[in-house]
């Protein structure tokens, strides 16, 4: 269905506008939007003007999530987050006996703020909603992030999956949560490891360095054992010296005891037998 798009800005409100050639005609839809708090549908009024019936949203403080995503990649888990706040809406619209059919998933009308998301619940949509999931998923694609493998991962299987004939988002939900499980618990088994080699790096440094501590207390004892045995082998090989010297001038010493130096002109008497030498 073509219809016409403008944002209206005021300074305390900013209004998104769908106009489309028909006389207005209220029913049921218009009236459960207007008198119930449907959760995840945003604030909607219509009227007629002449010949086309208009339909006004209140997305004050909020972007759209093709804006949103212009200059930045989405994530694996943003994927699953939106994914659950569409299905989320689904269950809403069943619930108020409203068509899930007539919600616009057009990135162009899903409005977020803060991570919530609000959906145009367009009251005269004939868009089958499978169609309009699968296109939105062509956008995941387009703003997937390569450098991250969970963007990855999550974009091409919601892509693949949303191409079969009788996929259900519930189900989609459900794979992905467990594939979410699954990458965490591999992620908490890498980490295990990654400690426990730390751990087993930091004993095997222990070791190395208690073993090094060892062998230097060992080298400087030694060393040090070392000294004082040639300090006291140079001691004995002094005494040794001494006492070979000391025998080696004993003859000598005893000649000169025995013929002590005589008085100043008494030369008399002195006799020096060759074998005192």
């Amino acid at each position: 269905m073509e219809f016409q798009t403008e944002l209206k800005k005021e300074l305390n409100q900013t209004r998104l506008k769908i106009s489309l050639s028909g006389l207005y005609t209220e029913d049921y839809q218009i009236r459960m939007l207007r008198e119930n708090r449907v959760q995840g549908m945003l604030p909607i009024s219509a009227r007629g003007e002449g010949e086309t019936t208009v339909y006004e949203y209140d997305i004050t403080g909020m972007i759209s999530l093709r804006q949103y995503y212009k200059q930045k990649k989405i994530s694996g888990k943003e994927m699953n987050g939106y994914l659950k706040q569409i299905q989320e809406a689904v269950e809403e619209t069943e619930r108020f006996l409203l068509n899930p059919n007539r919600l616009l998933l057009d990135p162009d009308y899903i409005f977020c703020e803060d991570g919530i998301c609000r959906f145009c619940y367009f009251p005269q949509g004939k868009e089958d909603i499978r169609m309009s999931f699968h296109r939105l998923m062509d956008d995941f694609v387009q703003w997937t992030d390569y450098q991250d493998i969970s963007s990855v991962k999550t974009a091409f299987y919601l892509h693949k999956e949303t191409m079969k004939e009788n996929y259900s988002l519930k189900r989609l939900i459900q794979e992905l949560e467990k594939l979410e499980r699954d990458e965490e618990e591999k992620k908490e088994n890498n980490e295990n490891r990654e400690d426990d080699a730390f751990r087993d790096e930091r004993r095997k440094q222990r070791r190395e360095g208690e073993s090094g501590r060892k062998q230097l207390w060992e080298r400087e004892t030694f060393e040090y054992d070392s000294e004082e045995h040639d300090w006291i082998t140079r001691q004995e090989m002094g005494s040794k010296i001494l006492k070979e010297t000391d025998n080696l001038w004993s003859p000598v010493k005893r000649l000169l005891h025995r013929y002590k130096r005589p008085k100043w002109g008494d030369w008399d008497g002195v006799y020096i037998d060759e074998e005192d030498f």
